[in-house]
């Protein structure tokens, strides 16, 4: 369990649902997307793919982690060639 339960009811959930499908639904409408239903809005990122919306990764390059996993498979790959 949680430190710090916090007791917050439907409500509270379902304001910011919507607070977030307005916003998204805000974006959509200025970029002249045409969206069927709005809930398809309440999950995931919507974004277009100019320089700062789109991925880090195109920008500064894969993370430490990525890159260290990287090299661990062209290790792997080094030691079975041989």
């Amino acid at each position: 369990m949680k430190p710090n339960p916090k007791n917050r009811n439907q409500a509270y959930f379902r304001h910011h649902r919507k607070r977030v499908i307005r916003r998204k639904k805000r974006l959509s409408s200025h970029w002249g997307w045409i969206v069927k239903f709005e809930g398809t809005f309440s999950k995931g990122k919507i974004h277009c793919s100019c320089w700062m919306c789109s991925n880090k990764t195109k920008r500064l390059g894969y993370p430490k982690s990525e890159q260290a996993r990287i090299a661990s498979c062209q290790e792997q790959l080094q030691d079975y060639r041989f």
